[in-house]
């Protein structure tokens, strides 16, 4: 059962701040912004039960001092929380270009004095392409969203449906909806864009797609699952098990910049972490790692890029 999302869980939240340090360390420090799901509360979808479920140990590896801040330890960690319930009494009328917006404003707030510190990206599934979108948005608006897409450095892309949900078919999960709920507190628009074939969804990918045609380009990593997922179990009480992201529909684009590895997990739990040891948690790891390293390297190459043009 998903915890219900409070207005105290909605918009930006700072998980980590990097230590303090001397002038010269602040200006390597770095943004990193993780973005949920539909269906998913803000906090909960980065945290794993280590313990039992009579005594649960939740561990959220985004915060977790022998983790993520481990990995990057100049840099901000941040997570950006929305309304995503499409069924139940608490249901929102959400789609990707209502959220798109809404992260970018926040960013602009929480950034306003720090336009071009390097950014990266962690984003699962629906999260995914709220990204896109928002990115897409700054590229073609540099004046409403300045240095916004040219500080992004790296994207990490956890069972993002850039073709499409295979295994999970909307008519399916609005059928399991409905046999559970009213049909006012059930909403179709959020799922129509992980519908393969769906024309929005093509759109932003391949405009994206273009903005990949520059010159230090982004790093992007994509995971996709090992695992089926028992996805008639998010709404109702029958046993749909299925694949939802496929590896061709869970890997962006074929460019030398944009990786891809294999998670041995389902696709609800290939964003949930509880140790450093866990052989996922280590490929994840050296993805992170390497896009720290290199994002400031990025940053300024972009700048000097864009100095010699002018």
């Amino acid at each position: 059962m998903v915890r219900a999302v409070t207005d105290d869980d909605i918009g930006l939240k700072v998980l980590c701040e990097p230590a303090k340090a001397t002038a010269e360390e602040a200006a390597q420090i770095i943004d990193i912004v993780a973005i949920h799901g539909i269906g998913a509360h803000p906090d909960d979808t980065w945290c794993k039960n280590v313990g039992t479920t009579e005594n649960a140990q939740w561990v959220n590896w985004l915060a977790k001092e022998d983790m993520l801040p481990a990995l990057a330890p100049n840099a901000r960690i941040m997570r950006y929380g929305y309304q995503s319930q499409w069924f139940g009494k608490d249901t929102m009328r959400q789609k990707v270009s209502t959220v798109a917006p809404r992260l970018l404003l926040a960013l602009k707030r929480k950034r306003e004095d720090l336009l071009f510190r390097p950014l990266i990206f962690i984003a699962h599934c629906f999260g995914g392409l709220v990204v896109l979108k928002a990115l897409l948005d700054a590229w073609n608006n540099e004046k409403e969203w300045p240095g916004m897409f040219i500080s992004t450095t790296g994207l990490i892309f956890f069972g993002t449906p850039f073709r499409g949900a295979e295994g999970m078919s909307q008519a399916e999960m609005l059928e399991a909806a409905w046999r559970e709920y009213q049909e006012d507190e059930v909403q179709t628009e959020v799922l129509k864009i992980l519908e393969p074939g769906n024309e929005f969804l093509q759109e932003i990918v391949d405009k994206f797609g273009k903005t990949r045609m520059q010159a230090n380009k982004a790093e992007v990593a994509c995971f996709f699952e090992l695992k089926s997922s028992n996805v008639g179990r998010i709404v109702g009480k029958e046993d749909r098990i299925r694949f939802v992201v496929s590896e061709s529909s869970g890997c962006l684009d074929l460019s030398d910049s944009t990786s891809k590895f294999s998670l041995s997990r389902t696709h609800f739990d290939m964003n949930k972490f509880g140790k450093p040891t866990e052989e996922d948690f280590e490929i994840v790891g050296d993805v992170i790692k390497k896009m720290v390293e290199a994002a400031h390297r990025l940053v300024l190459a972009r700048s000097e890029c864009n100095y010699a043009s002018s």
